[in-house]
């Protein structure tokens, strides 16, 4: 497989707005045209302690037999052999997020709270079914474009410095991940 990409990006700073835009083109030997993957950032300070940003973001996944797929059948002590659909287009992905980034010192205790929630919408999603089995007996798995899935949650993280040489942090992700119709997992 090769990929070769070029990215490019433009910052806008003020002293309260901070605006990012920018893109990647990408070609994929196994795909026919060029990729074009946009984002952009926007990030607000309406005093110095907090800052809100949105931002979207977009990717790909070229139609190819991943090797995580692989490596997971491989621990469980199976052969598998995956094939792709003839018809197998790429997976695309848009992505969209927001969060609050709150700062505040207690005395010489410095302090960080983030909140932020995310929102994924996965087109041609890939998934995998059983086809059948080789003359080898391993497992034959096709690799297909499924409905789509949309992947959706938030994330809370807090940090608290005490010194140079003392912090702590945490944080917890919940997250769900849902196909657009039912497909065939695991």
């Amino acid at each position: 497989v090769r990929t070769a990409g070029v990215y490019m990006q433009n910052e806008w700073q003020s002293e309260k707005l901070n605006f990012v835009v920018g893109g990647r083109f990408d070609k994929h030997n196994m795909m026919e045209n060029i990729i074009f993957s946009p984002r952009a950032n926007l990030r607000y300070s309406p005093i110095e302690d907090i800052g809100l940003r949105v931002s979207y973001s977009s990717g790909y996944r070229a139609p190819q037999a991943f090797d995580e797929d692989l490596h997971i059948d491989a621990v469980n002590n199976q052969s598998s052999i995956i094939v792709l659909d003839e018809n197998l287009r790429p997976e695309y992905s848009h992505s969209f997020s927001a969060s609050a980034d709150l700062y505040h010192n207690f005395g010489k205790l410095q302090t960080n709270l983030l909140v932020e929630g995310f929102y994924t919408i996965l087109d041609d999603v890939f998934a995998l079914r059983t086809i059948g089995q080789d003359t080898q007996g391993n497992e034959v798995l096709e690799r297909y474009n499924g409905s789509g899935a949309t992947v959706f949650g938030g994330n809370i993280e807090l940090r608290a410095v005490f010194s140079s040489h003392f912090s702590l942090q945490g944080g917890v992700t919940l997250q769900r991940s849902r196909y657009k119709k039912a497909e065939q997992w695991s």
